[in-house]
C-alpha cells in the first residue's frame, strides 16, 4: 500500500527564536516599567483616610455653627455692646486698600482699672436690643432678662451680618455675672427661643486691648451635645500694628466620641491682611487626621502651605491659591507620591481646612460679647 503523501510544512518559527522575540519584549516591558516608576513613584497607601469619618465629624460642628441662631450670633458678635452713645459708622470695606494696612491705635484708659465685677447692677434684668436708626444695640425698658446679667437680642441677619429689615428676632444671649475674688467670670446661655442650645463659661482677665478668656460648657444640635474647652489669648505685636489672637480649643461630641482639636493663631494687620498657623487634628474611631501649616491672605486671597497626616504617617499636601494672575486661585490637594488625592479625600480634606476656619471665627464668637465688657 503506498505511503501517503508528507503533510505539507507549516509557517512557524524556530522555537529559539520565538524564546529569543518573547524575552526581549519582556525586557522592554520591564525597562519600560521601571521608568514609569521612577518619573511617578507609586502613591503611598492611603487605606487609612475615611473621607466619610472625616466629613461626619465635621458635619456634627456643622450642625451647631450653621443653627440660625448661632449663625446670628456668629455674624453679630462684634455688635453685641451696650453702648451709651450711638456708634461711630463701621469704614466702607471698599474704601480701605488692601495695601495699605489701616492704622489701629487702642484707647486704654481704662487699663488701670481693677475691675470686680463685668456687667453694672444697673443693667441686671435688661433687655438690649438692637436700635435700627442708631445701628447699635441700646438697653431696652423691657426687664425679662435673667437676674444678675442681661439678655442681647439675637436676629436673622442679611448678607451684610447685619439685622435683617424689619427686624426678625430668633433667640437670644443671655449674660449673667458670675465674677468672685477677683476672678472675673460670666455664664452664658444661647437660645433659639425655645430651647437652650449653648451653655457655658468664660474665665477673663486683663483688657480689651489685650486679654486671655478661658470657655468650658456644652453646645447641642439636641442630636448630640458637643463638650467644649477653649483658652484664647489676645495681643497687639509690638512694633506694628497687627493683632495677634491664639486659640487652643477641644470638642467632643457625645454621640460617637469623634473629637476635634485645634491649636491655632491669627496675626491680623487690618480686615483684609493676615497670616494663619494652624494644627487641627480630627479623631474618630477609624482614625486621626491632621491638618498643619500656614495660609497667608492678602488682600482676602489666601496661599495654602498645609500638610495632612493619617494616623501619623505622611499622606497629602495643600499647596496653592493665591492671586489668579500669578498662577494662584484654587487650592491643590497632592498625595506624598506626587499625584492627585482621590476626589473623595481630596474633598474631607479640604473640608477639613475650612472647618478649621469656621471653628477658629465661631470660638471668637462666642467670647466677643464677654470681652467688650472688660476695662
Amino acid at each position: 500500500m503506498p505511503g501517503l503523501p508528507p503533510a505539507p510544512p507549516t509557517a512557524r518559527r524556530p522555537r529559539d527564536a520565538v524564546s529569543l522575540l518573547e524575552g526581549l519584549a519582556r525586557v522592554a516591558w520591564c525597562v519600560a516599567a521601571l521608568s514609569g516608576c521612577e518619573k511617578s513613584p507609586a502613591a503611598p497607601s492611603h487605606a487609612g483616610f475615611d473621607a466619610a469619618a472625616v466629613e461626619s465629624a465635621l458635619a456634627a460642628l456643622d450642625s451647631v455653627i450653621d443653627a440660625p441662631t448661632m449663625a446670628s450670633l456668629t455674624a453679630l458678635s462684634q455688635r453685641l455692646i451696650v453702648a451709651a452713645a450711638p456708634p461711630a459708622a463701621p469704614p466702607d470695606r471698599l474704601s480701605l486698600a488692601c495695601s495699605a494696612p489701616a492704622r489701629v491705635t487702642v484707647d486704654d484708659r481704662r487699663a488701670g482699672l481693677q475691675a470686680t465685677a463685668l456687667i453694672a447692677d444697673s443693667l441686671f434684668r435688661h433687655v438690649v436690643a438692637y436700635d435700627t436708626a442708631a445701628r447699635g444695640y441700646r438697653v431696652s425698658a423691657d426687664t425679662s432678662g435673667p437676674a444678675g446679667g442681661m439678655r442681647f437680642v439675637l436676629y436673622q441677619v442679611n448678607s451684610y451680618a447685619l439685622p435683617a429689615t424689619p427686624l426678625s428676632p430668633d433667640g437670644w444671649l443671655d449674660l449673667v455675672d458670675r465674677s468672685a475674688g477677683g476672678l472675673l467670670q460670666l455664664q452664658a446661655q444661647i437660645s433659639n427661643g425655645s430651647t437652650a442650645i449653648a451653655d457655658y463659661l468664660v474665665g477673663l482677665a486683663g483688657t480689651q486691648a489685650a486679654d486671655t478668656a478661658l470657655l468650658s460648657g456644652t453646645v447641642t444640635d439636641r442630636a448630640r451635645t458637643l463638650a467644649l474647652r477653649d483658652s484664647t489669648a489676645k495681643a497687639p505685636v509690638a512694633g506694628t500694628v497687627a493683632v495677634k489672637v491664639a486659640v487652643s480649643a477641644h470638642l467632643t461630641d457625645s454621640l460617637d466620641g469623634s473629637r476635634l482639636d485645634m491649636l491655632a493663631s491669627r496675626t491680623s494687620f487690618d480686615p483684609f491682611d493676615y497670616d494663619d498657623t494652624l494644627d487641627f487634628t480630627v479623631t474618630s474611631a477609624t482614625q486621626t487626621i491632621r491638618l498643619a501649616g500656614a495660609i497667608t491672605t492678602y488682600c482676602l486671597l489666601p496661599t495654602f502651605n498645609l500638610t495632612v497626616a493619617v494616623n501619623g504617617a505622611a499622606y497629602a499636601t495643600i499647596t496653592g491659591g493665591g492671586p489668579a494672575d500669578v498662577g494662584g486661585g484654587a487650592a491643590n490637594v497632592m498625595l506624598v507620591g506626587g499625584q492627585s488625592a482621590p476626589a473623595d479625600e481630596a474633598q474631607a480634606v479640604l473640608d477639613m481646612k475650612a472647618g478649621q476656619r469656621a471653628f477658629f471665627v465661631w470660638l471668637g464668637a462666642l467670647v466677643a460679647p464677654a470681652q467688650a465688657l472688660l476695662p
